[in-house]
């Protein structure tokens, strides 16, 4: 039998679940882990309601992935009103047992090992983060005016070396903008608290599309680190920055937008062709799962995997 993996207590990967829906992705970003030989444990949390879900609960197990029971975080009514979002992504700020969280997206797989991240230098009261990109390539409306090409972090990337460029005051404004699908942090409860803090009495809150995200660009603001592309590499910019974009460098893809798993059956553009490889990485999570000698396993799969993957 097989040693298991002896993990660094100290510092976890975590992403969080809300519902079934994700498993899949979970299953992968897992996966890809251990491929990459990571001494670092993914521990996920789960809301309430998830926890409530013995079956789900149990599938958790037969996968061996430690959970994170968190409550629910909402920020105060404003005018009888409540931005609902995933804000429960905040959690991990606020666990003080570990020295370093870095937070993943369940959409996300990971290429090459990045265990670095958790030991860059990552100064007290400080985060570190890809730059959101702000190109807006498929024009949607909801987006702000000032989405475009010339404002987007990336685009003053260093082109040979993926570097990203220093965030400077006097940028543009979306320089200040992060992507929370790749974050370093140091938890503590004087963070943690400041968050909520911020949460709950920003005048910008009600009306975030990108919650926490854009919670964090604020209070960080001018206290985040920027990170290559590469530890966060959304798949559209596999097109809109394909001057930047080296397929061999990418450590984190992380698939925004429509999801790999909701259909077996995707171009062969230069982004959607990526799912392919989301789909290999699958292949190898069922053929583990469906020829397991533990049948709670095998029936685990059916129940609580197979309806929320695509069978076609």
């Amino acid at each position: 039998m097989a040693t298991p993996p002896q993990y660094d207590p100290s510092k976890i990967w975590s992403t969080l679940l809300t519902n079934r829906g994700y498993f899949g992705g979970a299953l992968v970003l897992n996966h890809t882990l251990h491929k990459v030989k990571s001494k670092y444990q993914l521990k996920i949390m789960v809301t309430r309601e998830v926890e409530a879900d013995t079956e789900y609960m149990a599938a958790f197990a037969a996968a061996g992935i430690p959970t994170i029971v968190v409550d629910k975080i909402e920020p105060a009514p404003r005018d009888g009103k409540v931005n609902k979002g995933t804000w429960e992504k905040l959690a991990p700020w606020g666990m003080a047992e570990y020295e370093r969280i870095v937070l993943l997206d369940s959409d996300q797989v990971i290429l090459h090992n990045i265990d670095d991240m958790m030991t860059m230098d990552l100064p007290d009261g400080h985060i570190a983060a890809a730059h959101a990109c702000t190109c807006n390539p498929k024009k949607l409306a909801h987006y702000s005016k000032d989405w475009i090409p010339e404002n987007c972090g990336f685009t003053a990337a260093d082109k040979a070396t993926g570097q990203p460029a220093p965030i400077r005051e006097d940028g543009p404004a979306n320089h200040h903008l992060l992507n929370s699908g790749t974050v370093i942090l140091r938890p503590s409860k004087k963070e943690y608290d400041a968050l909520i803090h911020a949460m709950n009495t920003h005048p910008a809150v009600p009306t975030m599309l990108f919650f926490d995200q854009d919670l964090l660009a604020i209070v960080y603001r001018n206290k985040w680190t920027p990170l290559p592309y590469t530890y966060n590499a959304l798949k559209p910019m596999r097109a809109c920055h394909s001057d930047l974009w080296k397929d061999e460098d990418v450590k984190v893809l992380h698939y925004i937008l429509a999801k790999p798993w909701k259909s077996r059956t995707y171009g062969d553009d230069v982004i959607e062709s990526t799912h392919k490889l989301w789909w290999d990485y699958y292949a190898e999570v069922e053929k583990e799962w469906t020829e397991s000698p533990d049948a709670e396993k095998r029936a685990l799969w059916q129940s609580v995997v197979v309806p929320v993957v695509a069978q076609e």
